[in-house]
């Protein structure tokens, strides 16, 4: 009888084990079956987003077709180019894990396909262009891509092909509105560009290498021998960034027309020269009898919105060159452009002309304004030195102001790459930036006040004020934060 409880208690416990091994040996054949349902999804993965950035290829097309009769819509639309980036994609794993010829010979099969449909369109339509072509060979090679895991290649290189099929009309459009002289001078342009960027050894000249004679000097003042006079590949990159950010400003006005609206030529115009913008329209803000322009509040709104976009203009340069001064930079620029854009809202909604009118710009890719642009940047970075060296910072922010009233773009690489080099000048850098802005501002009131008609100064006096107003106060909440 004593043995019964022994028995039983045996069975239970052998009968629990037996019950908690297959519970366990269930719960890892699950764990099993997710983990392969996790592998077979990643696996599918890429084939998914092929798909979709061939579909985001085929859309273009397809809409493309639908409004321009020029484009041979009978390639494809949105399931050609879905399917061939599919296909692009399986032939890359197919070649990847069993057949490594099959990736070369389904390009090759691509190729022949498009060579096919481009002489059928040239004997039915009689054109020779083969970019939708091109297209679909690209679209195949984005779907390679995914697969091989280069994914930010792939959807930069499908967004780009988008916006190049899109552009075709602005294409045209710039192609018939430049001019002879500006294709020559953005070649040259590019020539000198690449011989000073890719010959130049990128090495520094300082003071004491060009004045060994004045050891003496340097002795007393020890400072001066580490003055940096030129860098000339330093100082040709910097003209290469001012003059690209003009010259987008300088297509875009080519592509759009300057007669597009006033509002969009005053903000292009803040790209390629607020200070032309301003001259230009405070002189039109009088008729030819000395007579005032009934269009001066268009006037007025195109010069406050260019000297607003130059705000954010000095961001992006300052950006470039040292992203680390932004956050305090921002405050500022961002203060007044903002209340720059406020009054050009108050004056667009307060009506006047839509009309639009011509801004005499010079290509920035001319050669004579960049060199002398190179020449006064370069003249600058060794005048602040300089200053910095016998005056300190109050030397600085006296130079800034008065090379503001010229150019505030060499002012802010100059400071921008101080503050770059030794990131204790932050703040000296960004007051001397804000007071060349202030003085800039101030010396495009004086053009609207000697030259623009009464109302017309009237109305740009109170927005430059507004905008010096703010920039003011949010210089001092940086100053105090930071």
């Amino acid at each position: 009888m004593g043995r019964g409880p022994f028995f039983v208690k045996l069975i239970w416990r052998a009968g629990f084990r037996a019950l908690h091994t297959g519970h366990a040996s269930f719960g890892k054949s699950l764990q099993r079956r997710y983990d392969m349902e996790i592998v077979n999804i990643q696996m599918l993965k890429p084939f998914m987003i092929a798909l979709f950035l061939g579909a985001l290829l085929g859309l273009e097309r397809t809409f493309a077709s639908r409004f321009d009769h020029d484009v041979d819509d009978y390639l494809g639309g949105i399931r050609t180019y879905s399917l061939v980036a599919l296909f692009g994609s399986l032939a890359s794993f197919m070649a990847r894990e069993y057949y490594p010829e099959l990736l070369p010979l389904s390009f090759i099969g691509i190729v022949a396909l498009t060579a096919v449909s481009y002489c059928v369109g040239f004997i039915k339509f009689n054109e020779g262009g083969i970019t939708t072509e091109i297209s679909l060979a690209i679209c195949f090679m984005t779907g390679v891509a995914v697969e091989r895991e280069r994914l930010v290649l792939a959807i930069f290189i499908t967004i780009t092909t988008a916006l190049v099929l899109h552009m075709k009309e602005y294409i045209g459009r710039l192609t018939e509105r430049l001019e002879a002289e500006d294709i020559r001078a953005t070649l040259k342009f590019a020539i000198i560009t690449f011989i000073i960027l890719v010959i130049d050894p990128n090495n520094t000249i300082y003071l004491k290498d060009i004045a060994p004679f004045a050891g003496g000097l340097f002795d007393r003042f020890p400072e001066l021998a580490e003055v940096k006079v030129i860098n000339t590949f330093n100082v040709w990159l910097m003209v290469v960034l001012i003059s690209g950010i003009g010259y987008s400003g300088y297509i875009a006005i080519k592509i759009l027309g300057a007669r597009k609206g006033i509002g969009l030529t005053g903000f292009l115009g803040g790209l390629v020269s607020s200070t032309a913008t301003t001259l230009t329209f405070s002189r039109r803000s009088r008729d030819d009898g000395g007579r005032e322009s009934l269009e001066y509040r268009a006037y007025a709104l195109a010069v406050l919105l260019a000297c607003s976009t130059m705000f954010h203009r000095i961001l992006v340069e300052v950006m470039v060159v040292n992203p680390a001064l932004v956050p305090r930079l921002s405050a500022v620029m961002g203060a007044m452009g903002a209340a720059g854009f406020m009054v050009c809202f108050v004056l667009w909604k307060g009506g006047g002309s839509e009309k639009g009118d011509e801004v005499p710009l010079n290509n920035p890719f001319n050669i004579m304004p960049a060199v002398k642009f190179g020449l006064l940047y370069a003249a600058i970075v060794f005048a602040a030195q300089l200053m910095e060296a016998a005056a300190g910072d109050g030397g600085l922010y006296v130079m800034s102001v008065v090379t503001g009233l010229s150019d505030v773009d060499a002012i802010t690489l100059t400071m921008s790459q101080i503050a770059r080099d030794d990131p204790s000048k932050a703040e000296l850098a960004t007051v001397s930036i804000t007071l060349a802005t202030f003085s800039n501002t101030v010396m495009k009131a004086g053009m609207a006040l000697f030259l623009g008609a009464p109302r017309f100064r009237r109305l740009t006096l109170t927005g430059f004020g507004i905008t010096l107003l703010a920039g003011a106060a949010a210089l001092a909440l940086v100053v105090a934060l930071f």
